[in-house]
């Protein structure tokens, strides 16, 4: 058999870390609420090819990986953690560790207000039950 050929051949360790990379970018996509041309857009590839590292059919080379990583706020070892989806969301099913979108507030648009006081000290002064 030819060198070309020889190389082409995914082995089991192959189609297995596929499977775990693209399951574990198809669960970041979905946490924050992105299709796959957005995700797509930003590795320059079309959503199809993005749909093929999600399916596993297709690996990523290191740079997409890194470009991957940079985009959703994440080491390259979330990225190919086999475990990185039950890890991450233990018992409660919670996805805090995921970089959520930030609110106006901590995004700088509003300033914070000085001078208004607790929730208490706001309620007891409107009377609120």
């Amino acid at each position: 058999m030819p060198d070309h050929q020889r190389g082409s051949r995914k082995t089991e360790e192959d189609i297995a870390f596929n499977a775990v990379v693209g399951r574990n970018i198809k669960y970041l996509r979905r946490a924050r609420k992105l299709n796959q041309t957005k995700v797509a857009d930003h590795c320059k590839v079309k959503f199809q090819q993005l749909q093929k590292y999600e399916k596993g059919i297709n690996g990523c080379t290191a740079y997409r990986l890194h470009q991957l990583a940079k985009f959703f706020k994440v080491g390259l070892d979330v990225l190919v953690d086999p475990n990185m989806i039950t890890k991450h969301r233990g018992f409660t099913g919670q996805d805090d560790w995921i970089d959520k979108e930030l609110t106006p507030q901590d995004a700088g648009y509003l300033k914070p207000q000085k001078d208004i006081g607790s929730l208490e000290e706001i309620m007891e002064a409107v009377k609120c039950p």
